[in-house]
C-alpha cells in the first residue's frame, strides 16, 4: 500500500487507508484493504524517487532562480515572457514559453493560503496552525481567520475579519472534476506551484541538504502533469527544469494552471500530501468552486432594495444582540453585526450587506458590523444622526457610483475600500480610524467640527496599484501619515501644497500627483541636529502639476534619491544637499547567510541575501521629465539606467550627468522602511546608461561634467564643462561666456546648432570634437579650439561657420567640408598643428596671421589672407585641386605660401589682391608660392584673374620662376584699368541728391490756378502727388508727395496778394544699376502770390527740406547706408493772363529756382581696398520757361476750367564733379547740364462756392532724367 503523508503542520502522519486507482484495472480485495497489482505498480510510479532530484529544488540550476520565481522577482515578474532558464554556468538550459509569468501575489506570505475573493482565502483545513494571513509586504495589514469552513475533505475556505485591499483574488478554476480534466495539456499547458515548506536540494546523486526549516521564505517551480486528475491532482516530480516538491510546511500551498480556455491563470488546488523527503509525489485536493461560493453567500444579509423618493433609509442597531435593522417606510431590512466578545470569533457574526437602489442612510446607533462589508451597486449618502460610528469588514463601491460617507470611524480600526466607484469621506471633526484603500477613488472632504478640527483619517495606506486618494484641501491629513503599500497608487494633492518629511512609498507603484491647478509638494527632510548625515530614498513618481522643492539646512549632509520617476508640469528646486535620480536596481529574493553558505558549500554561489547590489547587473530604467530642474547650492547626480529631459538651471552648483554615485535600498522590496546607502555603480552596457536631453544654464562657478548620453544645450557663465561622453550632442546653440569647456581623453562632442565661447575650447588625447550644420550658416566661434595629445580630431561639417585659432600639439585629424554634402564651409583663424593633418572641402579658409600644418588637402576650397599684416602658411605636404588661393600684395611683400616636401593637385587658381597706392609703383618680383624645385609648374594655372576693387580692375602679372633649391610662383606687377560699369553705377548713386531736388521742384507752384476766383479771407489747401522718373545712367525712381497749406488773400491796389505756409511730404523709391534704396523728406517753406487785375502774376517761395536715406550698392560692395541730407529752395515766377473770347486765355510764364543741395561723401571696404565717393555741395539755378492755355465751362452749379501746358526746364549753372577714390588713386567725373521739356494737361473745378479741386497730368522728354508721369490732386477750401 501507498504511504501518503500530510505536510502542513510538519507533523507527518502515514495515513493507511484504503487507495482506490483510476487506471480502470480489475481490483482485488485484501481484507479492508482493496489491492491489485496494478495499483502497487502505480504506487511504485508514483512514489519511486528521481535520481536527480525530488525535492523542493534541484542543484542542476541555480538556487536563486526558484526564490526569484517564487516571489516574482528578478526576471519572473508577472506577464513576463519566454523567460530563459540558466544552468550555474550561464547556459541556457530552457525557456517558460508556455504561458506570461504569473502572479503569484494572491498567496500570502507564508504561502499556506491563497486569496479567492476580496474576504476569503483557501487551504488545507489539517494545517490548524495558521491565525492570520499577510499580503503584500512585511508591513502592509494583517487578516485575522474569523471563520475556518472546513469542508468534509482536506479542505477549507476560512473568512477573514476585512476585505483585502493589497492585492487582487485569483480566479477559482471552472473545469470541474471530471476525470482526466487536467491531463489535457491543449487546455493546460503548464502547471506552477509556491510554497513555504522546509527547504531541501538534492544533487544528481541523490544526495539530500537540509537548507532551513519550514515558512522561513518561498519556493517555487514547475509541476508536471498530473498522473491522477479528478477531485485531486496527483503528480510525481521529475528530471525537468525548475521541478518543485511540497515538504512538510507546504501544506495548504496552491497550485496554478493555465487555463488556455480562458487566456488566464486561475487557482486549481491546494497541497495536503506527500511522499516523504525522498519520495517525489504530491497529492494535491481540487478547489470545490461550488462549495466555496455557497460558503460565501451563507455569510451574507439579504440585499437593501431601496427606492429613490421614499425617504431616508433608518439603520438601527443593539450591540447587545448583535442585531439591526434597515427601515425604509414600511419595509425593513435584517442585518447581523458582531456578536460575542471572544475575538476574532465573534466578528464572523457579521454579515454582509448589498445596497441598491440609491439613496440616503441614515444611522440611527454605532454600528459594530464584525467581518461583514458594505457593497453599494447605487449613489447613496451615509450619515450619521449626530455622531454614530460604523466599523466591519470594509466598503466595496461598485462601477461609477459614488458613496458619500460622513460616517467617522474608530480608534485601532482601519477602513478597507474596494470597487472601481467613488467613497468621499465627509464626516465631521477629528476622525481617529484609519483607511486603507485598494481600488477606484477616495476623497477625502472631512469638514470642520465647531472647533475648526478636521481630519479624514488619522493615516492612510495606498495599495494594489490601482486606487487613487484625492485630497479635498490640506488639512484632511497628516502628510507623513500617508504611505504607499504593496504597489501603491495615486495620491492626488489636487491643487493643494503640502509639506512632507519623509515620503513613505514601498515601491514604484507609489505615485504623489496633482490634476488640480499648480502646487507645491515641499519636502522637508532636515534633522535639528545638523551634524547628523540624513538620506532618503523615494521609489515612487511624483507626476501631474507640482513644483518639488527639498531646501536643505546649509552646511549639513543631507541627499535625496528619487528611483521611480518624474513627470511633472511644474519644477523641481534643490537648495544645499545632494539630489539623485537614478535607475532602479531588479529587487532579487533574499536568502539568509546560513543557506547561502550551504549552498555555497554545494558550489551554488547564486543566493542572494540582499536584495540589491551595487554590482547587479539587472537595472531598471526610469523616466525623469519636468518643466526645469533648479538647483542653489547644490550637487545633482544623473545615475545610471535614468533618463532627464528638462532644463537644469544651476547657479553654485555641482551638475553630473552619468554619475557613478547613486543609492540603493538595502530593504528594498520589503516594505515602506527603506535603507538607503551610497556607492558606486557604473553601467557597462549602453543600454544602462543615463541619458539626458534638454538645455544646462550654469551661473556663478558651477560645474557641469558629462560622462554618459546627452542632447541639448548649454549656456554657462563663469562655470566649467567637462565632456568624458561618447555620445554628447549639442543640438542646441550653446554659449559659453567666461567659461571652460573640455573634451576628456576618448570623448566625442557633436555640435549641430552653434557654439559660441568667448575662451578656449580643449580637446585631449583620442576625444573627436564634431561641428556640423543643421542650417547653412550655422557659427562656431571660440578663442581658441585646442587639441591636446594624440589622436584627437576636430571635424568641421559643410556649412558651417567657424572662428578661432586651432592649435594641435601632437598628432591630429582636423578637417573642414563634408565629400556628399555640397555646401561651404567658412573658416576664420590659424591653424598651429605642425604634427596634424588638415582636410578641406568646399572651404573658404582665411587665415589671419601664420599658420601650419604636417598636411594639408585642399579639394575645391578657397585659401585666403587677412589683409591687416603679412601672412603665410607653411605644410610639410599640400595636396590642392580646384581651389583658390587668395593671396594681398602691396607691391613690396606678399602673404606666403612655403611647402617643405611635396606640393601636388591642379587647376588652381591664384588670386592676387591689391592692398595698398603702392601697387602703382614698380618694384621688384614678390614671391606668392614657394615649393620644392620638382613641383609640377601646372599646379596653378598663369591666366591671370582680374579683381575688381572699388572703380578699377587690377590684372596681376605673374610668372614662374625654378632655382636650384625651389620653385617659385611670383607677382610682377598689376595691370590696372578703370571699371566703367563701377565708375558708372557710382555716378548714378551720387546724382541721386540733384534728382531728388528736381523731384521737389516740379511741386514748388502749382498753386496759382487754384488761387483764382478765390471767395473769402482765408484757405487752406491739400496736394496729393504721385510720380515716377528714369534717367539715361539707368535710374528709376517713384514718389508721392503730400503738400499741406494754408493763406490769407490781402487787397492789393490793382490786383489780390496771398500769404501762407506749406509743408511737404515724400516717400521715394529709388534703384539703379547696381544700388537701391529710400528716402524719406520733410519740407516747410512760405510762400507769396500777387495777381493784378491786368492779368500779371508774380509768385515767390522759400523752403527746407530735410531727406532721411537708406540705401545700398550691391555692385560697388556698399554696405547698407543710413544718411541724412537736406537742400533748400528759393523760386520765383512770373506770367501774364491774356484773355480771349469764350473765357479762353492763355497765359506766357517764366520760372528761376535757387538753390542748395548738401554735400555726400561715403567709405567702405570692398575687396581688401578703402573705397571713397564724394559729391560736394552743390548750389543749382534751373529756369523754366512756357506757356498756358485754358478754357473754363460754366453751368447752372458749377464750373470747371480746362488747361495745358508746355514748358522748357534747364540748367543755369554746372553741376559739382563726381570724386571716386580705390587703391588706383583719384578719378573724377564731371557732371554736364541737363534740360527738359515738360508737358501738362488738367482741370480745375469749382464744386461749391467755396470749395475748388483740380486734377493735373504731366510728363517730360528730351532731358538725362525725364518725368514719366506726374498725377497732381488738389482740393482747396476758403472760408
Amino acid at each position: 500500500m501507498c504511504s501518503k503523508r500530510n505536510i502542513g503542520d510538519m507533523k507527518i502522519t502515514v495515513l493507511n487507508q484504503r487507495y482506490k486507482k483510476h487506471f480502470g484495472y480489475p481490483h482485488i480485495l485484501m481484507g479492508d484493504v482493496k489491492v491489485t497489482v496494478s495499483a502497487m505498480i502505480a504506487c511504485a510510479v508514483l512514489l519511486h524517487p528521481n535520481k536527480l532530484f525530488a525535492s523542493v529544488a534541484g542543484t542542476s540550476l541555480p538556487y536563486q532562480t526558484y526564490r526569484d520565481f517564487a516571489e516574482n522577482k528578478g526576471e519572473f515578474r508577472p506577464g513576463a515572457e519566454n523567460v530563459p532558464l540558466y544552468d550555474k554556468n550561464g547556459n541556457p538550459v530552457t525557456t517558460l514559453n508556455k504561458a506570461p509569468m504569473i502572479d503569484f501575489s494572491s498567496n500570502d506570505s507564508t504561502g499556506v493560503a491563497t486569496l479567492v475573493s476580496p474576504q476569503y482565502v483557501v487551504s488545507v483545513k489539517h494545517n490548524v496552525g495558521y491565525q492570520y494571513v499577510k499580503f503584500g509586504y512585511a508591513d502592509d495589514s494583517s487578516y485575522a481567520l474569523v471563520d475556518r469552513n472546513n469542508h468534509w475533505r482536506d479542505f477549507h475556505t476560512p473568512r477573514l475579519n476585512k476585505i483585502v485591499t493589497e492585492v487582487t483574488p485569483l480566479d477559482i478554476t471552472n473545469a470541474g472534476t471530471a476525470k482526466g480534466t487536467y491531463q489535457n495539456a491543449d487546455r493546460f499547458p503548464v502547471f506552477y506551484r509556491v510554497g513555504t515548506g522546509t527547504q531541501y536540494v538534492k544533487d544528481t546523486n541523490g544526495k539530500i541538504t537540509y537548507l532551513m526549516g519550514a515558512y522561513s521564505y518561498k519556493t517555487g517551480g514547475i509541476v508536471n502533469t498530473p498522473a491522477i486528475s479528478d477531485w485531486s491532482f496527483v503528480t510525481n516530480t521529475t528530471n525537468t527544469p525548475l521541478s518543485t516538491y511540497g515538504t512538510p510546511g507546504d501544506s495548504g500551498s496552491p497550485l496554478f494552471a493555465w487555463d488556455a480556455d480562458q487566456n488566464k491563470w486561475v487557482l486549481l488546488a491546494v497541497l495536503n500530501s506527500y511522499a516523504g523527503v525522498n519520495g517525489n509525489t504530491n497529492w494535491y485536493t481540487i478547489i470545490p468552486a461550488g462549495d466555496v461560493k455557497n460558503t460565501m453567500k451563507q455569510d451574507a444579509d439579504a440585499p437593501v432594495n431601496t427606492k429613490q423618493g421614499e425617504g431616508d433609509i433608518h439603520w438601527s442597531y443593539d450591540e447587545k444582540t448583535g442585531l439591526g435593522s434597515l427601515t425604509q417606510g414600511s419595509t425593513s431590512w435584517e442585518m447581523h453585526g458582531n456578536l460575542g466578545a471572544t475575538w476574532p470569533a465573534s466578528l464572523n457574526s457579521g454579515k454582509d450587506l448589498t445596497f441598491q437602489g440609491g439613496g440616503t442612510v441614515v444611522l440611527e446607533n454605532t454600528v459594530n458590523q464584525g467581518a461583514g462589508t458594505l457593497t453599494f451597486d447605487d449613489d447613496y449618502i451615509v450619515k450619521p444622526v449626530d455622531t454614530q460610528t460604523w466599523k466591519g469588514g470594509g466598503i466595496i463601491v461598485n462601477g461609477e457610483h459614488l458613496v458619500d460617507w460622513q460616517i467617522n470611524g474608530v480608534t485601532g480600526d482601519s477602513l478597507h475600500k474596494l470597487g472601481t466607484g467613488t467613497l468621499k469621506i465627509n464626516g465631521t471633526g477629528v476622525n481617529p480610524g484609519s483607511l486603507s484603500v485598494g481600488d477606484g477613488t477616495v476623497i477625502l472632504a472631512q469638514r470642520a467640527d465647531d472647533n475648526g478640527l478636521s481630519q479624514a483619517f488619522s493615516s492612510v495606506s495606498i495599495v494594489s496599484g490601482r486606487p487613487t486618494l484625492v485630497l479635498n484641501d490640506d488639512k484632511q491629513i497628516n502628510p507623513d501619515n500617508i504611505k504607499w503599500g504593496y504597489h501603491g497608487g495615486k495620491l492626488d494633492i489636487n491643487g493643494n501644497s503640502l509639506t512632507f518629511h519623509k515620503l513613505n512609498g514601498a515601491d514604484d507603484g507609489a505615485i504623489l500627483t496633482n490634476s488640480g491647478s499648480m502646487a507645491n509638494v515641499n519636502l522637508d527632510f532636515n534633522s535639528p541636529d545638523t551634524t547628523a548625515t540624513i538620506a532618503n530614498i523615494w521609489h515612487g513618481h511624483f507626476t501631474g502639476n507640482l513644483n518639488i522643492n527639498n531646501e536643505v539646512t546649509a552646511g549639513t549632509q543631507n541627499d535625496f534619491a528619487i528611483d521611480g520617476g518624474v513627470n511633472a508640469q511644474g519644477s523641481i528646486t534643490q537648495q544645499n544637499g545632494r539630489l539623485f535620480m537614478q535607475g532602479h536596481p531588479v529587487v532579487h529574493a533574499v536568502s539568509s547567510q546560513d543557506v547561502a553558505n550551504k549552498l555555497k558549500a554545494l558550489g551554488d554561489n547564486s543566493v542572494l541575501t540582499q536584495p540589491v547590489s551595487f554590482t547587479q547587473n539587472d537595472w531598471e530604467n526610469r523616466q525623469f521629465s519636468m518643466a526645469e530642474l533648479n538647483l542653489q547650492n547644490a550637487e545633482f547626480n544623473l545615475a545610471r539606467n535614468a533618463s532627464l529631459n528638462t532644463r537644469i538651471n544651476a547657479e553654485h552648483s555641482t551638475v553630473t550627468l552619468g554619475s557613478e554615485d547613486l543609492y540603493i535600498d538595502l530593504n528594498d522590496g520589503n516594505g515602506v522602511a527603506t535603507k538607503p546607502t551610497l556607492g558606486k555603480s557604473k553601467a557597462t552596457a549602453e543600454d544602462d546608461q543615463s541619458r539626458f536631453n534638454g538645455h544646462v544654464q550654469l551661473q556663478q562657478g558651477s560645474a557641469l561634467t558629462i560622462n554618459e548620453h546627452f542632447a541639448g544645450g548649454i549656456d554657462s557663465a563663469d562655470s566649467a564643462t567637462t565632456i568624458t561622453s561618447t555620445d554628447t550632442t549639442l543640438n542646441q546653440l550653446s554659449r559659453f561666456t567666461q567659461s571652460s569647456l573640455s573634451l576628456g581623453e576618448g570623448a566625442k562632442l557633436t555640435a549641430t546648432a552653434g557654439l559660441l565661447s568667448d575662451g578656449t575650447v580643449s580637446s585631449n588625447a583620442g576625444a573627436s570634437l564634431s561641428l556640423l550644420s543643421d542650417q547653412p550658416g550655422t557659427m562656431y566661434s571660440a578663442q581658441s579650439w585646442e587639441l591636446s595629445g594624440q589622436d584627437t580630431s576636430l571635424n568641421v561639417g559643410a556649412g558651417g561657420i567657424i572662428t578661432g585659432d586651432i592649435n594641435a600639439n601632437d598628432a591630429a585629424s582636423i578637417s573642414f567640408g563634408t565629400t556628399d554634402i555640397n555646401q561651404s564651409t567658412n573658416y576664420y583663424g590659424n591653424i598651429n598643428a605642425p604634427l596634424a593633418s588638415v582636410t578641406m572641402k568646399d572651404t573658404a579658409w582665411q587665415v589671419n596671421k601664420q599658420s601650419v600644418a604636417k598636411s594639408l588637402t585642399l579639394n575645391g576650397s578657397t585659401l585666403s589672407f587677412n589683409r591687416f599684416g603679412q601672412g603665410g602658411l607653411t605644410s610639410d605636404t599640400l595636396e590642392a585641386t580646384n581651389s583658390s588661393f587668395i593671396i594681398n600684395a602691396d607691391g613690396k611683400a606678399a602673404d606666403t605660401v612655403t611647402v617643405n616636401q611635396a606640393l601636388t593637385g591642379g587647376n588652381n587658381t591664384l588670386v592676387v589682391i591689391p592692398t595698398t597706392n603702392s601697387v602703382k609703383q614698380g618694384g621688384d618680383p614678390v614671391s606668392l608660392v614657394t615649393a620644392p624645385k620638382n613641383t609640377q609648374s601646372n599646379i596653378f594655372t598663369l591666366n591671370p584673374v582680374s579683381i575688381n576693387a572699388g572703380f578699377h580692375s587690377f590684372t596681376p602679372q605673374l610668372d614662374v620662376l625654378e632655382t636650384d633649391v625651389n620653385k617659385q610662383w611670383r607677382l610682377e606687377g598689376f595691370y590696372i584699368q578703370p571699371d566703367k560699369a563701377a565708375l558708372r553705377t557710382g555716378k548714378s548713386f551720387m546724382d541721386l541728391g540733384y534728382k531728388n531736388f528736381i523731384t521737389e521742384i516740379n511741386n514748388l507752384n502749382d498753386r496759382m490756378g487754384d488761387l483764382r476766383h478765390t471767395h473769402g479771407e482765408t484757405g487752406a489747401w491739400a496736394r496729393l502727388n504721385s510720380g515716377s522718373g528714369s534717367a539715361t545712367d539707368g535710374f528709376t525712381g517713384s514718389y508721392t508727395h503730400l503738400q499741406i497749406g494754408a493763406d490769407r488773400k490781402h487787397i492789393i491796389e490793382g490786383g489780390e496778394l496771398f500769404t501762407g505756409v506749406t509743408a511737404t511730404f515724400t516717400s521715394s523709391n529709388n534703384r539703379g544699376t547696381g544700388w537701391s534704396g529710400r528716402t524719406k523728406s520733410t519740407g516747410i517753406g512760405v510762400y507769396a502770390s500777387a495777381m493784378f487785375d491786368s492779368g500779371l502774376y508774380v509768385d515767390t517761395i522759400g523752403k527746407y527740406v530735410r531727406h532721411d536715406n537708406h540705401y545700398s550698392s550691391s555692385a560697388l560692395g556698399m554696405p547698407e547706408q543710413d544718411y541724412g541730407s537736406h537742400s533748400w529752395y528759393l523760386g520765383a515766377e512770373a506770367g501774364w493772363r491774356f484773355s480771349l473770347p469764350d473765357e479762353t486765355y492763355i497765359q506766357p510764364q517764366t520760372e528761376l529756382i535757387y538753390g542748395t543741395v548738401s554735400e555726400n561723401q561715403f567709405a567702405w571696404q570692398f575687396n581688401g581696398g578703402e573705397i571713397y565717393m564724394q559729391r560736394k555741395q552743390m548750389q543749382p539755378l534751373i529756369g523754366r520757361t512756357g506757356i498756358e492755355f485754358g478754357k473754363t465751362f460754366r453751368g447752372k452749379d458749377w464750373e470747371m476750367t480746362a488747361l495745358t501746358g508746355i514748358n522748357y526746364q534747364y540748367d543755369l549753372f554746372k553741376p559739382t564733379v563726381t570724386a571716386f577714390k580705390d587703391l588706383a588713386g583719384d578719378t573724377y567725373i564731371n557732371n554736364g547740364k541737363d534740360s527738359r521739356v515738360v508737358f501738362n494737361v488738367g482741370v480745375n473745378t469749382k464744386i461749391k462756392e467755396n470749395t475748388r479741386i483740380s486734377l493735373n497730368v504731366e510728363r517730360s522728354e528730351f532731358g538725362s532724367y525725364n518725368i514719366d508721369k506726374l498725377i497732381n490732386a488738389n482740393i482747396r477750401y476758403t472760408f
